[in-house]
């Protein structure tokens, strides 16, 4: 009966230490190497600027527009040698226009609102600071609400 007393003892304090010491430290075996460094030429980072780059206004096609007049701006701030990822900045006004979305896309908003409709009618509200993904061969509308900027991924062939 002492033994089961001494352990339930020291089983707080224990147990107080192993939460404060972290795994790896505590199981050495746990430990790994860091991955090899990438062979080939070093790549810089490409940041995103804090102002947009002046950009060339365009507008979807007048057969995809519903309402409004959402004039539209893009930034490309990388594009992989193979065209098959890049990033950038988006600006949109407000108006309403039918899309479909040849590539997966991340997009974060910054600023403004958006409602995004799918083909089945299902609607969602962005705002400055959501985040989400439109998967390759999504289609349906975008609502441009208030002017938005969007901080944009994509990847894929567009085919």
């Amino acid at each position: 009966m002492g033994t089961i007393k001494q352990l339930i003892t020291l089983s707080g304090p224990m147990l107080a230490y192993l939460s404060a010491v972290p795994m790896l430290r505590a199981a050495p075996f746990l430990r790994r190497s860091p991955p090899p460094l990438l062979d080939g030429p070093v790549q810089r980072t490409s940041d995103f600027p804090a102002v947009q780059p002046p950009a060339e206004p365009y507008a979807p096609p007048r057969s995809h527009i519903l309402s409004g007049n959402p004039v539209q701006t893009a930034t490309y701030i990388y594009v992989s040698p193979d065209n098959l990822f890049a990033a950038g900045i988006w600006t949109c006004e407000p108006g309403k226009f039918r899309i479909d979305f040849g590539r997966a896309e991340f997009i974060q908003i910054l600023e403004g609102v958006v409602v995004v409709t799918d083909a089945e009618g299902c609607a969602r509200t962005y705002r400055a600071g959501d985040a989400f993904v439109t998967p390759k061969g999504f289609s349906g509308t975008w609502e441009v609400i208030e002017p938005i900027k969007k901080h944009f991924t994509w990847y894929g062939s567009g085919e």
